[in-house]
């Protein structure tokens, strides 16, 4: 199941993890001052990505302009109606994920632990 976008966060995210094998790409904000939950963004079935290793707040939403992802992927053609297009911002940094979904997984624990919720996108 796929987010309804946009999606923003006001608290620090880094990139956690990336799986090749299963071209997922997760962003993790971890608890602090202002918030006592984790929150993962996951993007599944990743074609590409341009992004930074951390942002001070987190915005997920679709992209207007598809040119560098175009360009980064060099056939557009090939994933136009398959794939979407989104663009990872922190209002000041601008990077891209081109993938088929992006869900979000939110937990008081750790990832995996009883008191999480909500569906991790494997």
């Amino acid at each position: 199941m796929s987010e309804e976008l946009p999606l923003r966060f006001d608290h620090v995210f880094q990139a956690w993890s990336y799986s090749k094998s299963h071209r997922k790409l997760v962003l993790r904000g971890r608890p602090g001052q202002d918030y006592d939950e984790f929150v993962d963004v996951i993007f599944n079935d990743v074609l590409g990505m341009k992004i930074a290793s951390s942002y001070p707040r987190l915005s997920v939403s679709i992209a207007a302009d598809t040119r560098e992802m175009d360009d980064f992927l060099e056939m557009p053609e090939r994933y136009d109606h398959r794939f979407v297009n989104l663009e990872v911002s922190d209002g000041i940094r601008r990077g891209f994920v081109v993938c088929k979904g992006v869900v979000v997984h939110r937990g008081t624990g750790w990832y995996g632990q009883e008191n999480s919720s909500g569906d991790p996108g494997s």
